[in-house]
């Protein structure tokens, strides 16, 4: 593509967010064309699952939904270097010609989509470990920019998309007398669990207090449904005789 055509796309990227005085939300990104994409799924760990989307002329968005420190939409704007950079990696890949897909052989490991388009064509490549080693140069590329500094902020969802009476870093734990909360919740340090009170002296209900940013709700309610130790469990809400301290 000639440098003049990459220097307009790139204005007009810029334009774009400048004037757009409110934040972007998906409605505004869809009027951009999408020139690559990747998808990194959860695994059975703590693997970070977000999309990352890089538009003509260089406008990128990162949702991040669990795991990541960018929860919601963010967005940034590439220099042009690093753009038509990208872009010519992915010429020179020969990207039509991979397989749509890999057989796993790990199969606890994260599924990623990486897809390219170019005009009318578009190619997805979807797969774990054994994918091409252009492949996981070009995911580690990508890897790097969505790791990166410079994102804004655009969107960070109603709630987390939990319901309006839901206190969504917040769950009502009846927990096993077996075991000591405080020693319980250390396997839960990675998504900063906290214990805020438990409910009467001799109450079997604890509530516990959770970071959304490191962890989708849902996620981390399945997570503490699935523990041994606990009978059951569910979100705190505000018509609660616990509401949030």
């Amino acid at each position: 593509m000639p440098k003049l055509h990459f220097l307009i796309l790139a204005a007009s990227a810029f334009i774009f967010l400048a004037a757009t005085c409110r934040p972007l939300t998906t409605q505004d990104l869809d009027k951009l064309d999408p020139r690559i994409e990747m998808f990194k799924g959860p695994c059975f760990g703590s693997c970070p699952v977000y999309k990352l989307t890089i538009y003509e002329g260089g406008v990128v968005s990162y949702e991040g939904q669990q795991f990541t420190n960018r929860i919601g939409l963010h967005t940034k704007l590439l220099d042009q270097a690093t753009y038509r950079s990208l872009i010519k990696d992915f010429e020179e890949s020969n990207f039509w010609n991979f397989q749509n897909a890999y057989k796993a052989q790990i199969p606890d490991l994260a599924t990623v989509t990486i897809s390219y388009h170019d005009g009318e064509q578009s190619k997805s490549v979807k797969g774990k470990d054994g994918r091409p080693t252009k492949i996981m140069e070009l995911e580690e590329k990508l890897t790097a920019i969505a790791e990166s500094g410079g994102w804004e902020q655009q969107a960070a969802g109603s709630n987390y998309g939990m319901p309006d009476n839901v206190i969504a870093d917040e769950l009502l734990v009846n927990l096993s007398t077996q075991v000591d909360p405080n020693v319980w919740i250390i396997q839960f340090s990675k998504q900063d669990m906290q214990i805020v009170k438990r409910l009467s002296p001799n109450s079997p209900y604890w509530l516990f207090r959770f970071n959304p940013e490191r962890i989708n709700p849902e996620e981390m309610l399945g997570l503490v449904r699935r523990n041994e130790y606990v009978l059951s469990a569910e979100f705190n809400k505000t018509m609660n005789l616990s509401p949030r301290n």
